[in-house]
């Protein structure tokens, strides 16, 4: 069997070579991914990927068996390339099965045009508002219900709804998650700090408008011109430089610590050790369930989350997390003042994370499915039936 793996960000090559030079993975699950690639092609005929938004155009055999692909349009986002560039790798590899990573109606059409039996994996939270949207989803929908793709899986279970709402067959929806390799009974409850002339607040995530960066930074100044001076450290890649002077322009940048990608090792001890997390995200912003929201809850650190609608079908405001309306700077600051004035609610918070994590177990992970969907018995594909969005798990 031949199984070609296309998806938009994340280099393959890249990761498996910093890997293999025994160095850490800068975001949650990216060795588990990369080793389980890895591991796929030890029993599987050949195993390429395709990454779309490479820095470099190249294509390269990592290992016998394993290929690495990059586009190169890191910077140009070109749809009739990806599509011809695709359709050639297609037939020149002739894959008989295809993992999608992202929602991608030029490949889609493709996967259908040579009728490659196809999963999707997607990470995304599909917005149906406007007519452009509704026309562009009810031209996606029906993609996804074509027979050449087998299962339509999305990260998250909310995620995977906006799926079904777009016309999407429930019955080929499965939500997925990540293996959950951490646990909350690691850590015991925290209470408020005794004072707030030390607090720290962690951001961590793509530093770019639509993750409510400006939103969080205003907030802090905000908060600074009310007395209450709070450290804010964000970790993770993007236009830092547009974002760091937003933050000297407002006189607050001796508060706010940028500090680009760090290794995914020590996310859990800045969440742990940081007085509250803040899960920003402008309603707008297309994402799946964040796993930072899972890290939070498992370090029991309190959370300060817009109310993107991923997030309040599992948070409630002042029961598992402070909740505060997307794009509200002032309401977000209100709600960091509030769960740092009040004592109870902030064990509160912090004491509810362990239930709340349980809560947000799906029982189908990444590799489990991928397994399940190449294996193709009858018992493999009853147990997707089991795991699509009707059964009884999402109740």
């Amino acid at each position: 069997m031949r199984l070609l793996i296309i998806q938009y960000g994340g280099d393959y090559r890249e990761a498996y070579q910093r890997f293999a030079n025994g160095e850490e993975e800068i975001y949650g699950y990216q060795k588990y991914s990369v080793d389980y690639v890895a591991k796929l092609a030890e029993t599987l005929e050949e195993v390429t990927t395709i990454c779309i938004s490479s820095k470099d155009s190249y294509s390269e055999l990592l290992k016998p068996k394993l290929r690495a692909i990059g586009l190169g349009l890191k910077n140009n986002y070109d749809q009739q390339k990806i599509k011809q560039d695709i359709s050639q790798y297609i037939q020149q590899i002739k894959p008989d099965k295809l993992i999608l990573r992202f929602p991608s109606p030029e490949i889609l059409s493709l996967a259908i045009k040579y009728k490659i039996s196809t999963l999707t994996t997607f990470s995304d939270y599909i917005e149906n508002k406007t007519i452009k949207q509704k026309i562009k989803n009810y031209f996606l929908a029906k993609q996804l219900n074509n027979s050449s793709i087998n299962w339509v899986a999305n990260h998250g279970i909310y995620a995977s709804y906006t799926l079904q709402y777009i016309g999407v067959n429930p019955n080929k929806i499965i939500p997925w998650d990540w293996p959950n390799h951490n646990t909350s009974e690691d850590f015991i409850p925290k209470n408020k700090p005794k004072d707030n002339e030390n607090i720290s607040i962690l951001y961590c995530g793509s530093i770019i408008e639509q993750k409510g960066v400006t939103d969080v930074i205003k907030a802090i100044n905000i908060l600074h011109k009310q007395g209450l001076y709070l450290t804010l450290n964000m970790a993770g890649n993007g236009d830092i430089e547009k974002f760091s002077n937003l933050a000297k322009n407002l006189k607050i940048d001796n508060q706010i610590n940028f500090l680009g990608l760090i290794n995914h090792s020590q996310v859990m001890s800045l969440m742990r050790n940081s007085d509250l997390v803040i899960v920003p995200s402008r309603i707008e912003c297309a994402e799946g369930f964040p796993k930072v929201i899972n890290e939070a809850l498992t370090c029991k650190t309190p959370i300060v989350a817009s109310n993107h609608p991923v997030f309040v079908n599992k948070l409630i405001n002042e029961v598992n997390a402070m909740i505060f309306p997307s794009g509200d700077s002032l309401a977000l600051a209100n709600s960091i003042k509030k769960v740092l004035s009040n004592d109870d609610l902030y064990h509160k918070l912090s004491l509810n994370s362990a239930e709340t994590l349980l809560n947000l177990e799906i029982p189908c992970n990444f590799g489990e499915l991928i397994d399940h969907w190449l294996s193709n018995t009858q018992e493999d594909i009853d147990w997707l039936l089991q795991h699509n969005l009707t059964s009884n798990y999402y109740i």
